[in-house]
């Protein structure tokens, strides 16, 4: 997803190739928007750099600084910015490969800088900060010794409704009749991800602390060999919890991940303690684009609020025509057709198309209604 500007002739300064876009290459932010909204306001109302960027060194490994936002990521070469595009990069000269570095300048920088506010405060207004959804305890206090059947015994978990989610095991506990330490396997869609080490007490019901994380699609099975445990066969319903599914399963096969798991529904010695979070960044990666109206809207209602305040007071709003009065009208009122008024719609209709991405479980419970008043 990228946000940047059409040409425009409001200013002398070239803007570099990252920010310069059209409608099919991303949100151009310039367009369809309250005219004072231009590059040259803009670059008169945001703060000037006056940050000195270090120089190039071939032994450094440099990373993308669309993503790391570390200035340590920006070099001069031959007294030109170049600002890097790929993680790890060490040894490539900055004038050399259009794949790994972008002529860039301090005005572009300060304009990205401002956009990325924007995109915080639109993610943080539609919820999607990692948002947490569900958090409890699964378990029983087995009592009775059970020897677990087949050759790996363990449990499923998957997503409920949506592929949005991370699902945390934040603690686990197996019952086993054992002090030694056992192999709990992580296996996904056939492969054998992760080898966890866990150390039960002697049939105790302990959790330990394991903080788990994992989102990516199908099964997840966590199994054990199969083993003398204590429990109590109590009855699992599988589609009781929210945003996700789990439940046990008994394995036979010559490796863990080589096992065919068949479910069953009656518990047989673990525990967990689970966290389930909405995945943001994974769905805003491919659907932020979609809300291109409302990102504009975001973006523009900022940007007055911005220049409306002054607060880096570089500008002279009368010699750029700019009305303050109108500013306040435009920020403030929202019985007109307003940059507010726009900007809580928006939110408004971004918020519904949220909605259809997700289940009931995941969803926002009372739907989407947005109050405001006039301030």
């Amino acid at each position: 997803m990228k946000l940047g500007f059409a040409e425009e002739y409001t200013s002398n300064v070239k803007l570099d190739e990252e920010l310069i876009l059209n409608s099919k290459t991303g949100i151009v932010l310039n367009s369809g928007i309250h005219p004072y909204i231009t590059v040259d306001n803009l670059l008169h109302f945001l703060p000037s750099i006056d940050i000195q960027f270090n120089q190039y060194e071939s032994w450094k490994t440099y990373n993308n600084y669309s993503e790391s936002r570390n200035r340590a990521d920006v070099v001069i070469f031959n007294d030109m910015m170049y600002q890097c595009l790929v993680d790890g990069t060490t040894g490539v000269q900055p004038d050399a490969n259009s794949n790994k570095w972008l002529l860039t300048n301090k005005e572009s920088l300060v304009i990205k800088s401002w956009i990325e506010k924007v995109k915080d405060k639109a993610i943080s207004d539609l919820y999607l900060s990692k948002r947490l959804i569900n958090s409890q305890y699964i378990y029983e206090n087995g009592e009775s010794n059970v020897n677990l059947p087949n050759n790996y015994s363990g449990w499923v978990f998957e997503s409920k409704g949506s592929d949005y989610i991370t699902i945390t095991l934040n603690e686990i506990s197996v019952q086993a009749t054992t002090t030694n330490p056992i192999s709990l396997y992580v296996i996904n869609q056939g492969k054998l991800v992760d080898t966890l080490t866990l150390h039960p007490k002697n049939g105790e019901l302990f959790f330990e602390e394991i903080n788990y994380s994992f989102s990516k699609p199908g099964r997840w099975i966590f199994a054990i060999d199969s083993r003398e445990v204590k429990s109590n066969f109590g009855w699992v319903d599988e589609l009781k919890y929210d945003g996700f599914i789990c439940y046990p399963v008994t394995g036979i096969g010559n490796s863990p991940e080589s096992s065919n798991f068949t479910y069953n529904n009656v518990s047989n010695g673990f525990g967990f303690n689970v966290s389930v979070s909405l995945n943001s960044e994974t769905y805003i990666k491919y659907n932020f684009q979609n809300l291109n109206s409302y990102v504009k809207a975001c973006f523009e209602y900022m940007t007055l609020l911005m220049f409306s305040a002054n607060s880096h007071q570089r500008s002279n709003r009368t010699e750029n025509g700019i009305n303050k009065d109108m500013l306040l009208v435009e920020t403030k009122d929202l019985d007109a057709n307003t940059s507010v008024k726009r900007y809580f719609h928006e939110l408004k209709e971004a918020k519904k198309v949220i909605q259809k991405s997700f289940d009931t479980q995941i969803g926002y419970e009372g739907g989407f209604d947005v109050e405001v008043i006039s301030v």
